[in-house]
């Protein structure tokens, strides 16, 4: 980290901060320090602050910057010799290496800065409560001008409805939002109305009457069950086609929390350490991206997935871990141990839509070179950020969730036990809005230009392939207008969602590809994760419109499926050699089980284990992550 001439270097990229226009200045106390006074400048970007009577170097510039802000507070002292003095906290949670490691994690460093130019507390308050409307805007992405800062005012404020399912897991989903999730919301200033589900099907129920226009969106603490329950339930609205435009967002506190690992993967964030802290980051930092879903026909019943559909070895580990829930993500881990060891084939029949033309791997010289991908980092970077040395001023700055190396961001103290400590001698001055100031119409940006039809939207330019597949890329990027056009971006006469399958009894298109074998398992995936050390498909995209089916037959070895489990971690597991695993990227399929006692799960939920078939719905509901 280098600080030279207001220029600060991030990950090797270089934030040129005295181009930025200064929007507010002054001079402030640092709490509890508060016989230091430091020179405070606010830009678009972040704050920067230094002593007065110091020398700007590298160790006495400290800089905040907004995409690690999620909200700040105007307070008042309660020790009465303070009580003309207005603080404003800033609730940031920048990046620090992990000890020991490459890795890094967000940890919580809030700042406090007093006021105290003026002999009575309305003064003070007004100059850092018109720093904190500014910082609002900011943190949240909105464009601030230097000729609005004096007319700036407070966000509108954002509503969740908060989905706590304490049963889900090990049962400490309401622990986990009490102690960890609820702080961090109320230092966003974000509303939340929490409903605790008390039996199956709880959250479907919520959903098929809840009003869209009452929330920003609903969130899910829990497992994937949950998550299942609340997109089903919108989806068997008769209004689905607006109802499934509720952003969804999620926190883990099950034992698989598959879609939440997801979102963290996808954002750069951290997914084995305090996932439940970058979550909440996440979630608070959000912008609403579509996701795609997946409609699955069986002949008694139609529901809709964004997980994945397993059949064989991962399905038995999925529902016969069940019994040990207690002990959380370990479960699976245990359970698959004892299912290789006693390994079982399943006879049946997959049918599949492939995005190009599908050569069986069995049929190639598996003495060809393997491109090995395992340490290539395919989401982004924790240390980059964009380059925004050169921008214009006038311009919006857009703020991802980066941060600049950890020594720049200690304000108040180099120990968070002390800050906690000091925390206490402050309270906290709310500002109540008027009810019509919340409007919960006004989401956001992507939802202004929403219609009353269904979209289906594709973000092609999402699916970062590497230069030496430019080919297949090519051939994916055809799939995807091909499935667009068959949709056709819109509703049927009946309201009912778009389908290309054919009735479950009918015969198949000749352009599907059908396999008839003994297979150990069959897994299709529509997210990276399964699980935190489950990579399965690491270059699935929320909204790629496409099925990633993941095939392994009758054959291979135990030592080999072994190995292939332990790959799944890092993801490594796509460039296998063995001809007994395949990864074939689809856009719909059809799955016929003869073996009569076989086991299929639905996003953890098991289904009848009769013919199944699926086809992909792309970016059809609303997802809150970064991407």
């Amino acid at each position: 980290m280098i600080v030279k001439m207001g220029t600060v270097v991030v990950g090797g990229t270089k934030q040129n901060m005295s181009k930025e226009e200064i929007l507010l200045q002054g001079k402030f106390e640092l709490f509890p320090n508060e016989k230091s006074f430091y020179n405070v400048e606010l830009r678009r970007t972040g704050i920067t602050y230094y002593p007065v009577d110091g020398v700007k170097t590298n160790k006495s510039v400290k800089y905040l910057h907004f995409g690690d802000v999620i909200g700040c507070r105007c307070r008042k002292s309660l020790d009465q010799k303070h009580a003309s003095k207005a603080y404003l906290t800033i609730f940031a949670y920048p990046l620090r290496k992990k000890l020991f490691s490459e890795k890094y994690v967000r940890f919580k460093n809030h700042v406090t800065f007093a006021r105290n130019f003026d002999s009575t507390f309305d003064g003070n308050r007004k100059v850092v409560e018109q720093w904190r409307r500014v910082i609002l805007h900011l943190c949240r992405q909105l464009p601030v001008h230097k000729k609005d800062v004096e007319k700036c005012s407070v966000p509108a404020k954002t509503k969740f409805l908060v989905l706590v399912n304490p049963h889900s897991g090990p049962g400490k989903a309401m622990q986990i939002y009490q102690k960890q999730v609820a702080p961090m919301l109320d230092e966003a200033d974000i509303q939340v109305k929490l409903i605790q589900t008390d039996h199956a099907g709880h959250g479907m129920e919520m959903m098929k009457s809840i009003n869209r226009t009452d929330y920003h969106g609903v969130v899910i603490v829990s497992g994937d069950g949950l998550i299942y329950e609340v997109i089903n339930g919108l989806m068997s609205r008769v209004d689905w086609e607006d109802a499934i435009k509720l952003p969804i967002g999620c926190l883990p506190g099950g034992s698989g929390n598959a879609l939440s690992c997801a979102i963290n993967y996808s954002a750069g964030e951290s997914v084995e350490t305090d996932a439940v802290l970058h979550s909440t980051f996440i979630l608070i930092k959000h912008r609403i991206i579509p996701m795609d879903l997946v409609l699955i026909q069986q002949p008694h019943q139609q529901v809709y997935s964004f997980l994945s559909v397993c059949w064989g070895l991962l399905a038995d580990i999925d529902y016969e871990s069940e019994k040990f829930r207690a002990i959380g993500e370990a479960r699976f881990t245990l359970q698959a141990i004892r299912r290789i060891l006693s390994l079982r084939k399943y006879r049946g029949k997959l049918s599949f839509l492939p995005v190009s033309e599908y050569i069986p791997k069995s049929s190639i010289n598996n003495n060809s070179k393997i491109v090995n991908m395992s340490g290539r980092n395919r989401r982004v970077s924790l240390q980059s950020m964009e380059n925004i040395e050169d921008h214009d001023d006038t311009q919006d700055v857009k703020v991802r969730s980066k941060s600049v190396p950890t020594h720049l961001h200690r304000g108040i103290s180099e120990s968070i036990d002390n800050e906690e400590m000091f925390e206490e001698q402050l309270t906290d001055i709310r500002e109540s809005l008027p009810s019509n100031e919340f409007n919960p119409g006004n989401m956001s940006l992507e939802d202004s230009t929403e219609n009353k039809r269904p979209e289906f939207s594709l973000s092609t330019e999402e699916m970062e392939i590497s230069d030496d597949r430019n080919k297949s890329s090519v051939t994916m990027s055809n799939s995807v207008n091909s499935l667009q056009e068959v949709l056709k971006l819109s509703k049927t006469s009946n309201g009912e969602v778009p389908t290309m399958l054919p009735s479950l009894d009918d015969q198949l298109p000749d352009n599907w590809v059908t396999l008839e074998d003994d297979f150990v398992t069959i897994c299709a995936t529509y997210q990276t994760h399964l699980g935190s050390d489950v990579i399965m498909a690491p270059d699935a995209r929320f909204s790629d419109g496409l099925i990633h089916l993941c095939i392994v037959r009758n054959g291979i070895q135990k030592t080999e499926l072994i190995q292939i489990m332990g790959m799944l971690e890092k993801g490594s597991h796509v460039d296998h050699p063995s001809p007994f695993v395949e990864l074939v990227k689809v856009l719909a399929f059809r799955l016929e089980p003869e073996t009569s006692d076989s086991i299929i799960m639905v996003d953890g939920e098991k289904v009848d284990s009769t013919s199944l078939q699926a086809q992909v719905l792309p970016g059809l509901a609303k997802l809150m992550a970064i991407q």
